[in-house]
């Protein structure tokens, strides 16, 4: 299905009669359709609409720069539809936009963005360490993160000693090295749902390209902290240093 759409955005095929859960994604993907037929089971919001509604809907999400959004919570109600947009994401083939409005994380399917994995790439690219230790640092609502409450309070605990060590983010985005504080990318995302699997892999890549002798923890999220102790059994850091005392976050218990 990837590649069929693939093919359409391309001008190569027409896509006909297709169940409307997929209107959305054919518009994201630039794909050539017509025609959409009623879903086979009960979709919620999709069954619902007339395809005029459904078709107004679609037209509003675009004009407000929310189409990705749109096609994303149709995607958490159709598995399928969210394992194509998972391989069109990875086939890079659509074209990256400039970063406009907020970038929400509200599922899996959220970390696939072209601007997301971009970043991704940016990060892992420009990995080049100016000192042999590095501070872990906690996401922060205020950006760029620097200026942030939680950031003042922190640097206050570490103190002058550590001045000269490279302030590395760790969050649902992934690795953030201060260079990249204020990226459009960071300055828009909102996370509801942390992806902690991804963050590791991120981790793994970022930190075997450095690999600092010293890390200095003040993350507050105990699965990242998780993923600090994994790299470091794996030989991708040297010693972990406790940072000043704060409030340790967890997940909710399974």
């Amino acid at each position: 299905m990837a590649r069929l759409i693939d093919q359409s955005s391309q001008g190569a095929t027409k896509l006909v009669g297709f169940p409307a859960q997929w209107n959305a994604l054919f518009e994201l993907m630039g794909a050539d359709w017509a025609d959409s037929s009623r879903p086979g089971d009960f979709i919620p919001l999709i069954s619902d609409l007339e395809p005029d509604d459904l078709k107004a809907t679609i037209e509003r999400a675009r004009r407000e720069g929310r189409l990705r959004i749109l096609v994303e919570a149709v995607a958490a109600l159709d598995p399928l539809v969210a394992d194509v947009l998972h391989r069109l994401d990875r086939r890079g083939t659509r074209a990256l936009t400039s970063v406009d409005g907020k970038i929400h994380f509200t599922g899996w399917q959220s970390y696939g963005r072209p601007e997301v994995l971009d970043f991704e790439a940016r990060v892992l690219a420009g990995a080049s360490p100016s000192s042999a230790t590095s501070i872990l640092l906690p996401c922060a609502r205020g950006r760029p993160y620097d200026g942030s409450k939680t950031h003042r309070r922190l640097d206050k605990g570490l103190g002058a000693s550590v001045a000269s060590a490279d302030r590395i983010v760790i969050s649902s985005l992934g690795v953030i090295p201060s260079a990249f504080w204020s990226d459009p990318v960071v300055l828009a995302y909102d996370s509801g749902v942390p992806d902690i699997y991804r963050v590791l892999r991120l981790m793994r890549a970022f930190f075997e390209k450095v690999h600092y002798e010293v890390v200095i923890d003040c993350l507050e999220f105990e699965p990242y902290r998780d993923c600090l102790q994994i790299i470091r059994r794996e030989g991708l850091i040297g010693e972990i240093r406790p940072g000043p005392y704060r409030k340790v976050k967890k997940l909710p218990r399974p």
